[in-house]
């Protein structure tokens, strides 16, 4: 049997057991956004770690260093906003390719620092080592919450509003513009932006972790068809999606009328959204809408959890059906 075989996510299920050796220090280890650490009496410590390789995660002659050093650290506060947490300390660690000259080397540390910057986190040291090919940045981060304010996968509740804190698939939509149509590019900038340097959602994490109206959340890497199957999973609970909630950009809109790329794929199916996937409860929606809307953020409507364990999509024309789209597993075949 082959990695592929199981995928990254079955990979994961296969190792998490006997993991924690001395649970009574680790409240939360393999499977969620962050492994959590209790340190004092309701107060707690975040760890989350992101590996980004060459030609798997980034194109070298497609992103300036800048970019590639942002995107980074951008992925790993993410995860920090899927807790509700706030980022603390980064440890970053390089492999570095013989022809990755030192001004691209800083360039790449400038854009981590110009991001940590934005979000009061220290770059406080890591590893560097040489690579004989491709560029490698593993990024370790450590965050802190009060311990009563951890969301997890794990809370969601049949009945519970599925929702989202930004439109979906500009990331995606992005990589099509810079992989496929160069040219027309320049026509999208709010795509391609979106895919080389996104905007974590800490302050939105941070809100909707203190409001306490929420019942779990993570954030959206893989697509939300593969990442509501986490939620559904963790809670043992089934969701339905609706197609017609789903919300987009102007930008986005234009993609698709122009280049008629597989809808469903590039909203839900890629990944890389970098925003907030949650639940709550129908009667604390308008609430917690209102307290995001105050600080001058969106949340979104786009289905419900349900009893069972089956993943459905309303299409735009009223259809129901098993959703069979998985979303963005790197080590399963596309």
């Amino acid at each position: 049997m082959k990695l592929k075989d199981v995928g990254e996510f079955g990979f994961i299920d296969r190792i998490k057991d006997g993991a924690l050796i001395r649970k009574y220090l680790g409240l939360v280890g393999i499977g969620d956004d962050c492994a959590l650490f209790k340190v004092e009496e309701g107060k707690s410590v975040l760890l989350t770690t992101d590996m980004l390789l060459e030609r798997v995660h980034f194109l070298r002659d497609l992103m300036t260093p800048f970019q590639i050093g942002y995107k980074a650290l951008a992925a790993n506060l993410s995860d920090i906003a899927a807790s509700g947490g706030v980022p603390k300390e980064a440890f970053v660690s390089l492999a570095v390719p013989e022809n990755l000259s030192l001004e691209d080397l800083l360039e790449i540390y400038k854009g981590m620092k110009d991001l940590a910057k934005k979000f009061d986190v220290n770059i406080t040291g890591g590893d560097t080592t040489t690579s004989l090919k491709d560029l490698v940045i593993n990024i370790a981060l450590t965050g802190e919450i009060d311990e009563e304010l951890v969301l997890y996968r794990s809370g969601a509740k049949a009945g519970d509003i599925i929702c989202v804190t930004d439109y979906l698939g500009d990331s995606a939509a992005g990589l099509d513009l810079i992989l496929n149509h160069r040219e027309e590019m320049h026509n999208f900038p709010t795509l391609t932006t979106k895919h080389f340097m996104p905007i974590p959602h800490i302050e939105q994490g941070r809100a909707i972790s203190r409001s306490r109206l929420a019942n779990s959340m993570m954030d959206i890497s893989d697509g939300l068809a593969s990442d509501i199957r986490h939620i559904c999973k963790a809670s043992k609970l089934g969701a339905v999606l609706h197609e017609e909630r789903f919300p987009h950009s102007e930008e986005f809109n234009r993609y698709i009328a122009e280049f008629k790329p597989e809808y469903l794929k590039t909203a839900i199916g890629v990944g890389e959204d970098y925003c907030l996937l949650l639940t709550v409860s129908q009667e604390n929606f308008a609430q917690l809408k209102k307290t995001l809307n105050d600080l001058g953020h969106q949340l979104y409507n786009v289905g419900e959890m349900i009893k069972g364990e089956d993943v459905y999509i309303v299409n735009k024309e009223g259809e129901k059906s098993i959703l069979k789209l998985s979303g963005w597993d790197q080590f399963k075949e596309h």
